[in-house]
Parts: C-alpha cells; sequence; structure tokens
C-alpha cells in the first residue's frame, strides 16, 4: 500500500494544479455527489498542496466558496493591513525620535 501511495503523489507531483484537480472533478462525476477524503487515492498529496479538504472542493469548483471562510478571509486581511500600518506608523516615529535625539547630542557636544 506504500509503495502504491508513492507512485500516486510521484504521478500527481508531475501534474499541474489544473490536472490534479480535474482528477478530483472526475472522481465526483463518477462518485455522482462531492468526495470525502475516502473516496480520493492520494487524499493526503491533495491536502499538502492545496490544504484543507473544503478548500480543495471550492478550489475544484465543486463547491461554494464558504461565506464563513471568505468573512474570516476578510477580518484577516483587515486585521493584518492595520498590523503593517501599525507598525510602518511606529518605525517611522521611532526613526523620528532617533534622528531628534543624534540632533540634541550633537547640539550638545
Amino acid at each position: 500500500m506504500i509503495d502504491e501511495e508513492r507512485l500516486i503523489q510521484a504521478k500527481y507531483a508531475a501534474m499541474s494544479d489544473e490536472e490534479l484537480l480535474d482528477v478530483l472533478r472526475q472522481r465526483a462525476a463518477e462518485l455522482g455527489r462531492l468526495p470525502i477524503k475516502e473516496d480520493v487515492t492520494g487524499a493526503a498529496y491533495f491536502k499538502q498542496r492545496f490544504g484543507p479538504w473544503p478548500r480543495i472542493l471550492e478550489q475544484a469548483g465543486l463547491k461554494p466558496v464558504s461565506e464563513k471562510h471568505l468573512h474570516r478571509k476578510e477580518k484577516y486581511r483587515k486585521k493584518h493591513t492595520e498590523m503593517r500600518k501599525r507598525s510602518t506608523e511606529n518605525r517611522k516615529k521611532r526613526r523620528e525620535e532617533r534622528i531628534a535625539t543624534e540632533c540634541l547630542l550633537q547640539t550638545t557636544s
């Protein structure tokens, strides 16, 4: 079984993302429903390459993108955008303080 899994992973590794997602689409067509991980040979490789199973199904176009996932993604994006902005502002402030301190030291020397 381990050798079979390795062969499948080697085959999948040579495929483009779209080709690999086509494998998943074909499996869904064969089953007549959304495949679960146990229905797909090499599901661990899919997860390694594309992430969590629901995201894999979304990328393959088999499942609509979850509103909950979109909301979390947007919330994450906003949070990190704000953090980057604050970080930039803090660096600018520290730089200005350092320059002011250096100027003050030069004038008192």
